[in-house]
């Protein structure tokens, strides 16, 4: 009786860690910017990350008739981050532009530093950006 419990116990044990290990979040923070209305939006989808990485600046310009995008990023922790990121272009429709070309790069930002990332269009059309940035651990 006493093993039987015990098995018991250890299979629900079994099935409840799995069940956490499914639930690791992967959302991010999402930074849009509008070209052409100069408006820009940050929505904080993580909670892990809302309180280890802010969003300080945001600038845009345009280089040889393309879109450009600056986006300052700072970390509030004192430790070191290992970031995913990936800046893509969207068209007045909001369509994707080349959605193909467009893969995460990983980002290092060490504690209570702050990095600008970069991102210019790849077409003319390009006239909104969005970045997206997520914990690297949570998206292996």
């Amino acid at each position: 009786m006493k093993k039987r419990n015990r098995m018991l116990w250890t299979a629900a044990l079994a099935v409840g860690l799995t069940g956490l290990v499914g639930c690791v979040e992967t959302a991010g923070t999402v930074v849009t910017t509008d070209h052409q209305t100069g408006s820009t939006l940050v929505l904080e989808d993580s909670t892990r990350l809302k309180g280890q990485v802010q969003v300080q600046k945001v600038n845009y310009d345009e280089v040889n008739g393309l879109k450009r995008v600056h986006i300052t990023l700072a970390s509030t922790r004192h430790r070191r981050l290992r970031l995913h990121y990936r800046i893509s272009w969207f068209d007045a429709n909001g369509m994707e532009i080349d959605p193909d070309t467009k893969t995460y790069r990983t980002l290092i930002l060490e504690g209570r530093d702050s990095v600008t990332v970069t991102g210019v269009a790849n077409s003319a059309a390009g006239v909104t950006s969005k970045l997206r940035v997520r914990d690297l651990e949570a998206a292996d």
